[in-house]
């Protein structure tokens, strides 16, 4: 029988999510530092829909790597583990990346910024798959009850709070104090702390406890991962979620500036309700997913977060004070956000066990793998749709169509997303 995780070793397992902090800095603010709008402090650096394109590759390198990495990890045989060598040098490709992405090459409106940002992007979420996806694959490994894979996972959506709470609201301040480059070096050095709990703390079950799936190919691998119908009614919702999240999450700064006629800094007036009351509803749903299960919770959050993503498109149109209207919609957003955050790698960790009954491999972090390579993709897709919808339709002020078509578009998809998942066959 197992020995049950203790909360110590949850919190710091949580605490290895913000490995990928500068993540969210790069998702909401590099398309907005590169091509500002009109009446914004910054300099123009780059034409919008090449930055588009640069998104665009750095997902694309990004969901590539993330089912060939898994594979790799999950058949590698070293003293360090299956999982460790990936998560440090992964993480030190990320932090560089992360930093330099934040000084380009030409001081000014040049295609040659949206090149070195392209690269950089690449190289960025390379190291975010090497360093993350063996960190996830870790939970089904150290976690065997369902129990405990509920309590790592609500210790992980803690610390994604965090780090909503960091990305939301102390960000914005930071960039206006400090700018992007040494707002850059801050995450970084939080992030770093949070691979080492993880490297240091965590030791993975011996090999020869272990059935890894050195006989099975990378193609073989993925058919059978891609063809696992519970894993596909899984991920096409979730991927669907990633889009729409990603793309509310990037054009946030516009819509605060242009839409609403207020500053970057007040970006935090919709993140930070949402972080707080996400934080306060853990403990709820954490009760509620062990009564009504993760399916039904799920699909809650889901229906939930239409609402806000929905009303997010009348931002300063409507006569509501925008502040008033922000930190409303903030409120709802969090409570909607809160199972979204907390359930998807669980949901994995149950769909491995079945795969290991079929297979008779321990195959996580290829299952993480190719989940990110669906999802990252979608992440890619929001950058272009984000900066097609801008560049058609406008994002200056008196001509914000894009702005608010991009909410919208983001609201629909989610009712798509909740219709596939009532198909999905596992209840609790």
């Amino acid at each position: 029988m197992s020995q049950k995780i203790s909360i110590l070793k949850a919190l710091l397992y949580g605490y290895g999510s913000l490995m990928g902090l500068g993540s969210g800095l790069i998702v909401s603010w590099l398309l907005y530092y590169y091509c500002p709008p009109s009446g914004s402090s910054l300099p123009v650096l780059a034409p919008i829909a090449f930055m588009g394109i640069a998104i665009l590759f750095g997902r694309v390198v990004d969901a590539v790597s993330d089912p060939l990495i898994g594979y790799w990890s999950d058949i590698s045989v070293t003293r360090w583990g299956r999982r460790r060598p990936f998560i440090i040098w992964g993480f030190v490709l990320m932090a560089l990346s992360q930093v330099f992405i934040w000084r380009p090459i030409v001081q000014g409106y040049s295609l040659w910024n949206a090149i070195y940002a392209t690269l950089l992007l690449g190289l960025f979420w390379l190291g975010f798959t090497a360093a993350i996806a063996p960190y996830l694959a870790l939970l089904p490994e150290i976690a065997t009850s369902v129990e405990d894979r509920v309590k790592l996972a609500t210790y992980q959506a803690f610390f994604n709070q965090v780090s909503l709470i960091i990305g939301g609201s102390v960000v914005p301040i930071l960039l206006t104090l400090v700018g992007f480059f040494n707002t850059a070096l801050i995450l970084t050095a939080i992030a770093t702390t949070s691979m080492l709990g993880i490297v240091l703390v965590f030791k993975e079950k011996p090999l020869e406890e272990i059935r890894i799936a050195k006989g099975m190919g990378l193609w073989k691998a993925l058919k059978i991962t891609y063809t696992n119908r519970i894993f596909l009614v899984y991920l096409i919702p979730t991927a669907i979620l990633v889009l729409s999240t990603t793309m509310i999450q990037m054009v946030i700064p516009y819509l605060v500036k242009v839409s609403a006629g207020l500053s970057e800094a007040d970006v935090a007036l919709f993140y930070t309700p949402l972080i707080i009351v996400s934080l306060a509803s853990l403990p709820l749903f954490r009760a509620l997913v062990h009564r009504h299960g993760k399916k039904k919770m799920y699909l809650v959050g889901m229906a939930m977060l239409i609402i806000p993503a929905f009303l997010l498109t009348f931002t300063g149109s409507i006569g509501i004070d925008p502040r008033i209207y922000l930190i409303l919609l903030g409120i709802v957003a969090g409570i909607a956000v809160t199972p979204l955050l907390m359930l998807p790698n669980a949901f994995i960790a149950d769909i491995t066990d079945i795969d290991e009954k079929i297979t008779g491999y321990r195959r996580e972090a290829i299952y993480f793998g190719s989940q990110g390579f669906v999802t990252k993709s979608m992440a890619g897709l929001a950058g272009v749709l984000t900066s097609l919808f801008l560049e058609t339709f406008g994002y200056s002020p008196g001509a914000d169509m894009g702005i608010r078509l991009t909410t919208g578009f983001s609201a629909i998809i989610i009712i798509a997303a909740a219709l596939i998942f009532t198909r999905y066959p596992l209840e609790k």
